[in-house]
């Protein structure tokens, strides 16, 4: 066991170092000699494009190895550590941490799903040699207009014909291997089929690249479109099977979802750093100040948001090595949830900025900056809608769904073991991920299921927020009894009839319960053997809740206000030593 527990924190300290390493390299932000400080990503934003010294020092970091698995050669094991990594490029420039990464890593995930030994090979080569990949997916029907275009592949003697027209890429013109997604005819109905193909320099004639699109955030990122005309594809690149492309697409979507929102966490925690620095540089008469109500609630609210995300975000980028068969539905509320949450967070922090939210250059730029790239994060062919729809095709089969045992009363078994991992922000010792599984239906609801013991756990606790935790625990295993009880009338509908436009209702109750659920595990079980600190305490599970059940009903409870004083010390504490918002508090910029 201790061999065990030794190699644990070995590779937990390495995940820290490599960070820390990124961390110093990128340096201060706030650092006026910083040429990759705040004013120049402002400077390089303004003029659409990324900072060249940015680009330059994560290809010497090695940042493609972060998306290569390492029986390839990458350093690749866990989707939790690749979104701590990225993190801290979203922090500094959301559209750095997509063009030069992100964009690979989501293009190269679909070949390590099904690719053959070579393609996996050679990609593998490309991005650790400093290479681009870009992906063309396909776009599910409740998908967002802005990508919904189609490209068709007729079958033809030696391989296939490519034609049609994708609006919207991300790098189309610098990547070095596209990803595409085309409708092949002849494989019946309207299959899919997925293709690995060199970029636009080296693909050869029938291929074009369309005028690049200006966009309102993410600003350095170069989106064009591309648009084949009869260009011929070769049998060597097809990837998967013909017709095989939705389930292809299946497989990766759980891997990709959770884990670039997980990123985009980066985003955000700037956002509520230039809002903190804001109140703190004004005097105690303004109501912008510490002293004001509005904003200590205001920079708590954010805080806590942060928290849950984080709480979700962490359980998302677990299923697919614990619970494989269960991470399509939880990376499907991370992308349906998160963009919702930060969305408001940053509109009630621009209240405390006042005119200064609109700034795009000086102390409090960022801001604006964030404020316009993290609505564009969520932006992809597994949007906001389309997660929504996963979310409603796992509720029509909730009912039937067995409850998993509760770790409380079956500690040890397999499962129990898997759900109680999936809370623990340092396990590194994890399985590898099962792309085969990843398709198959659930057999149950982990975080549904994990509520009742948790709630119990809550009502045995003791301390100064302990009553305020039960009282929202209380309140959310309420809201998942009526959660249940709809759905049941829901499966119990007539054959054939369609269903109300209730059930997405239920979907974002779904969610918010499911974001609850996380955020009590993580307290229950991601504390002990850590330090304690903030997350052993019920002070922030308390307000986590709080602010979950207001969502789902706001006269259900009601926040402690010494909790958010509380709270408030811990925004400061970090402020001052330069530690992320998250649940890892890392040293940043140093």
């Amino acid at each position: 066991m201790t061999t065990v527990v030794n190699r644990a924190e070995a590779a937990e300290r390495a995940v820290q170092e490599r960070i820390a390493r990124l961390e110093h390299d990128l340096g201060d932000l706030d650092d006026p000699g910083n040429p990759l400080g705040a004013d120049h990503f402002l400077a390089a934003d303004g003029r659409q494009r990324l900072l060249p010294a940015a680009e330059r020092l994560l290809d010497d970091f090695g940042l493609n190895a972060e998306f290569v698995p390492r029986e390839l050669g990458g350093r690749l094991d866990r989707l939790d550590v690749l979104a701590r990594v990225l993190r801290a490029v979203f922090r500094r420039d959301a559209a750095l941490g997509l063009a030069h990464g992100l964009t690979s890593y989501l293009a190269a995930a679909t070949v390590w799903a099904d690719g053959t030994g070579q393609q996996r090979r050679r990609t593998a080569e490309l991005l650790l040699s400093g290479g681009r990949m870009a992906g063309a997916y396909p776009e599910p029907a409740p998908g967002n207009d802005f990508l919904h275009n189609r490209l068709t592949a007729v079958r033809e003697p030696g391989g296939h014909r490519l034609d049609g027209r994708k609006e919207a890429l991300n790098n189309a013109a610098r990547v070095d291997a596209l990803v595409v997604f085309a409708h092949t005819p002849q494989a019946g109905g309207d299959a899919q089929t997925a293709f690995l193909l060199p970029g636009p320099a080296a693909a050869g004639p029938g291929v074009t690249v369309l005028p690049r699109r200006r966009t309102s955030g993410i600003r350095g990122c170069v989106v064009q479109g591309l648009e084949f005309t009869g260009h011929r594809l070769g049998a060597d690149r097809l990837l998967g099977p013909e017709g095989g492309g939705a389930r292809l697409a299946e497989r990766a979507f759980p891997i990709t979802r959770g884990t670039g929102s997980s990123m985009a966490l980066g985003c955000a925690d700037t956002a509520l750093r230039t809002t903190v620095a804001f109140a703190r540089a004004h005097r105690s008469r303004s109501r912008a100040s510490l002293h004001s109500a509005r904003t200590r609630f205001a920079l708590v609210d954010a805080f806590t948001d942060l928290l849950v995300c984080d709480c979700l975000s962490l359980v998302a980028t677990r299923a697919p090595h614990l619970l494989p068969r269960e991470s399509r539905t939880l990376s499907a509320v991370v992308k349906y949830l998160l963009p919702t949450i930060l969305t408001e967070m940053v509109y009630d922090l621009s209240i405390v900025l006042g005119a200064e939210s609109y700034a795009t250059t000086g102390s409090y730029g960022l801001f604006q900056k964030a404020a316009r790239d993290l609505p564009m994060i969520g932006l992809g062919s597994a949007g906001t809608a389309a997660s929504r729809s996963a979310i409603v095709e796992h509720l029509l089969r909730l009912p039937e769904l067995t409850p998993p045992p509760e770790p409380a009363e079956a500690a040890g078994t397999p499962r129990a073991d898997a759900c109680a991992r999936l809370f623990r922000p340092y396990d590194p010792d994890l399985p590898p991920v099962r792309p085969d599984e990843l398709v198959l239906p659930a057999a149950g609801d982990s975080l549904l299921g994990s509520l009742p013991a948790t709630v119990r756990r809550v009502r045995a606790a003791h301390g100064e927020f302990a009553g305020a935790l039960g009282e929202a625990a209380d309140a959310l295993d309420t809201e998942l009894r009526l959660l249940r009880e709809d759905c049941g009338r829901l499966a119990e509908r007539p054959p054939g009839r369609d269903l109300s436009p209730r059930v997405y209702a239920l979907a974002d109750r779904y969610a918010l319960i499911v974001a609850g659920a996380a955020c009590l595990g993580v307290w229950r079980h991601g504390a002990p053997g850590e330090g304690g600190g903030l997350l052993a305490e019920p002070a922030w599970a308390a307000l986590a809740l709080s602010r979950i059940v207001g969502r789902l009903d706001r006269t259900a409870v009601r926040a402690p206000e010494s909790g958010t004083e509380h709270l408030l010390a811990e925004v400061l504490d970090r402020f001052d030593d330069a530690r992320s918002y998250d649940l890892y508090a890392t040293p940043i910029g140093r």
